[in-house]
């Protein structure tokens, strides 16, 4: 454990551990609010029953008058520090006041614990229980960081040599009580930094162990689900491929049918292919924290992606693609950031007319890299939006000519964009198509390279994807 005698806690969760202690100050604050009334209470009953303030004690009518004075000032703490803990908020700006609020609570603590050893005897050096009772009380029950530490030990050590004189007069007990005095400080400092340390290390083991326990408990959930698609999604391309085989076998089963039911049981295990790769890469991005990066240039690496389609698909589509008029330079993995793009583009296609366009834009403004997919397809409803990034989404849906989906794509898609240190976004209107925007951090390139595709470059061809 490491001890934070003039330092804050640890960056990771000091923000979080911050507003926990301040709830658990105010909580405190009441609980001493009511044990310090009920013994004040039974001070003044005492004062009543035996006639105290009549009599001759020394100190007796400070004794009276600070009795009084904490009767009418703890109701109005207990009430303050209710009313903080009911609206409660973590906001710096409330956060400040609140824990502003416990400091004068301690202060008035200290102050009242200090005050009852200069009423006790003539010199407080010989009884200063009370005033060690009451730093002691502050730095075991609260947790405030260094620099309130020291404010509350500079406010305390100024109060008792201010109030000392007023006691003793010779210059040898005012330095031997200041001295004794000092001591006292120190030591509570020591012990609120001390405790302050062992419960911010505390927190955050037990952050961390919440977070590793949130990340099991989406482990098994993920595990559940990817049962339920490998149980659910694979049954029927295996089940159409048992259907045509038992076909196949009959002894009227025509030659001519052969070729068909061929590309059926074909497509059935590209389909169940296709989820088996979505699966293991999922599994696959979950496990491995960093991908290999290289610097890449992106313009002409988004060209052979787009041209890679247009040679090794069939159908119809129309792609248009943009660049900048400069070489874009990024750090990717090229075989990841192609699975993005593959992704992207697929998704397109499944929800565009035979005519629709799907547009592609690279672009490099203030240090960040930005691809962008655009189709002209039917588009997403605004409230499948907050979901279409999640694993398994409930946002899936099938293709306009019925393509299949699992919910992995758009999942996968973000998690290596993330690991690229970059972001995705998405916006849809319905009827009127949807973008897809890629923001990455930009490399900058001391070499100047002509540019290697052209500022638009409409491409066109028969594209077609079987599903």
């Amino acid at each position: 454990m490491r001890i934070h005698f003039f330092s804050k806690a640890d960056l990771n969760g000091r923000s979080a551990f911050r507003s926990h202690y301040i709830l658990q100050n105010l909580r405190t604050v009441k609980s001493i609010c009511v044990i310090y009334f009920i013994f004040t209470v039974i001070i003044r009953g005492l004062f009543f029953a035996f006639s105290l303030s009549h009599q001759t004690e020394h100190h007796i009518d400070e004794y009276n008058a600070a009795n009084w004075i904490a009767l009418v000032v703890l109701p109005l703490f207990y009430l303050t520090g209710t009313l903080l803990i009911k609206n409660f908020a973590n906001r710096p700006k409330y956060l400040r006041l609140t824990q502003f609020f416990v400091l004068l609570f301690a202060t008035f603590i200290i102050f009242g614990s200090m005050r009852a050893s200069f009423f006790s005897m003539h010199n407080p050096r010989n009884t200063l229980v009370m005033y060690l009772m009451g730093l002691i009380i502050i730095g075991a029950f609260y947790t405030f960081e260094y620099y309130e530490t020291i404010g509350i030990t500079l406010v305390t050590g100024i109060i008792f040599s201010t109030l000392l004189p007023f006691y003793q007069h010779t210059i040898n007990e005012l330095v031997l009580n200041n001295l004794a005095s000092l001591v006292l400080l120190v030591t509570f400092f020591c012990i609120s930094r001390y405790l302050f340390s062992y419960r911010a290390d505390n927190f955050l083991k037990l952050k961390a162990i919440e977070e590793k326990n949130l990340e099991i408990e989406n482990a098994s959930n993920a595990k559940n689900e990817i049962l339920g698609v490998v149980a659910h999604d694979l049954r029927n391309p295996l089940a159409i491929i048992k259907s045509i085989t038992m076909l196949m076998e009959m002894d009227d089963f025509k030659a001519d049918d052969y070729l068909e039911n061929l590309q059926m049981i074909q497509a059935s295990c590209d389909k169940a292919s296709f989820i088996i790769n979505d699966l293991l890469e999922t599994a696959q991005n979950e496990t491995v924290n960093n991908f290999e990066l290289e610097k890449t240039e992106l313009g002409e690496f988004l060209f052979s992606i787009i041209n890679e389609w247009l040679k090794n698909k069939k159908g119809q589509v129309n792609i248009n693609y943009t660049t900048p008029g400069l070489p874009v330079y990024a750090q990717v993995n090229k075989e990841k950031l192609q699975r993005v793009m593959d992704n992207l583009i697929i998704n397109a296609i499944k929800f565009s007319g035979p005519n629709g366009n799907i547009d592609i834009n690279l672009s490099a403004i203030h240090n960040e890299v930005t691809i962008s997919v655009k189709d002209s397809g039917i588009g997403i409803p605004q409230d499948m939006l907050p979901y279409i990034f999640d694993r398994f989404s409930k946002a899936r849906r099938s293709g306009i000519r019925g393509e299949a989906s699992v919910g992995l794509g758009l999942s996968i898609v973000r998690q290596i964009i993330r690991k690229h240190n970059g972001e995705i976004e998405v916006d849809s209107s319905e009827k009127q198509g949807t973008t897809f925007t890629i923001t990455l951090p930009q490399v900058k390139s001391t070499l100047q390279v002509p540019n290697l595709v052209s500022t638009h470059a409409p491409l066109e061809q028969d594209l077609g994807v079987r599903y």
